[in-house]
């Protein structure tokens, strides 16, 4: 691995353990008031630690081939970020669908748990 991939790595472990932090607390607060809510939060925080872990891949991926091909890098940042969008929307229709969870902890800690990790990559 080059140096620039294994930065990328710690960066998206330490965001990674920060995700979790932020999920365990939200899912504590949510389930006080409601079991099913909890596990509501828990699904969410689930559902943004699948999508940093893609993001980290697809960025892994297009580092490494930057070096050679710009273009086809570029291609792979965007076609990860269109995989990023269906999977959100997936995962969300089966977490509210499917298994009846509750909208607002399901997409609240998954945005927030979100961006705790965007901004743990700085």
């Amino acid at each position: 691995m080059t140096a620039a991939v294994e930065d990328v790595v710690a960066k998206a472990k330490r965001s990674r353990n920060y995700q979790l932090v932020i999920i365990a607390v939200i899912a504590v607060l949510f389930s006080l008031r409601d079991p099913m809510h909890g596990a509501a939060a828990l699904y969410g925080g689930f559902v943004s630690l699948f999508v940093s872990w893609t993001l980290g891949l697809g960025v892994i991926k297009a580092t490494e081939i930057a070096k050679n091909d710009p273009k086809t890098a570029v291609g792979i940042l965007y076609g990860s970020a269109v995989l990023r969008f269906v999977l959100v929307l997936v995962l969300f229709g089966i977490g509210m669908g499917t298994l009846g969870f509750n909208p607002i902890p399901l997409v609240l800690t998954a945005v927030v748990a979100w961006v705790a990790g965007v901004v743990a990559l700085r």
